[in-house]
């Protein structure tokens, strides 16, 4: 058992499943923050404003990850003028993507709640800003929690393209592991299990989750 390649060369693996966990996580966060925040601009009275909301969500939608990768990657520093580390691009591409998708797992939320609630808040002098804040927004979000953490499933499975832009993921080790000792079989079929054991874990919460959600739905 010591001898498997995917033994011998632990630490690689481990941080590479590391760098994986952490850029999956943080685009999550990011595709958070931004989706929420489309989502809401979407609902904007101010045709430019929710214009613009979904136009970043149809690219966001609609742009594979992997040319959003190389994108972010290769043409956005020379725009810039600035060197961004490799990491920070495959987020901003990864973030990108989230970000649309869970602007309309959001805009489905906000939607969801009844019309007559938003009237009353309206009713007693609430601002826009105090019915989202206070009415609107805690009972979206309670009802597309389990979306959200299917999407981080499905950000953990996509996060595998980061390794064609360098980033040293599980992946981007994997290759390193086979170009130098050219096992291909052993090496690509260890890492396949990892992802499988670590997807099955992450399917195990998002059920956890779901079942917690329904349960505080029904009250």
């Amino acid at each position: 058992m010591s001898n498997l390649v995917i033994f011998r060369y632990g630490h690689l693996v481990l941080k590479g499943l590391s760098i994986t966990v952490q850029i999956s996580v943080l685009s999550m966060l990011g595709g958070i923050v931004f989706g929420l925040f489309a989502a809401l601009l979407r609902h904007s009275r101010h045709r430019v404003i929710s214009g613009g909301a979904a136009v970043f969500i149809e690219l966001g939608r609609n742009t594979p990850a992997f040319v959003s990768m190389m994108w972010f990657t290769f043409v956005l520093p020379p725009l810039v003028g600035l060197r961004i580390p490799v990491f920070w691009t495959a987020w901003m591409a990864l973030t990108l993507q989230t970000g649309g998708y869970l602007a309309e797992v959001f805009r489905a939320g906000i939607e969801a709640i009844g019309r007559e609630q938003r009237l009353a808040a309206r009713s007693i002098g609430m601002t826009y800003a105090q019915e989202m804040r206070r009415i609107v927004l805690p009972q979206a979000l309670r009802i597309v929690i389990p979306d959200i953490m299917n999407q981080l499933v499905v950000v953990f499975k996509t996060s595998t393209l980061v390794s064609v832009v360098a980033v040293p993921d599980l992946m981007y080790q994997a290759h390193r592991l086979v170009s130098q000792l050219f096992k291909p079989t052993e090496v690509y079929t260890s890492v396949a299990a990892i992802y499988i054991l670590s997807v099955s874990v992450l399917a195990v919460l998002v059920k956890v989750v779901e079942r917690r959600a329904k349960k505080h739905l029904s009250y």
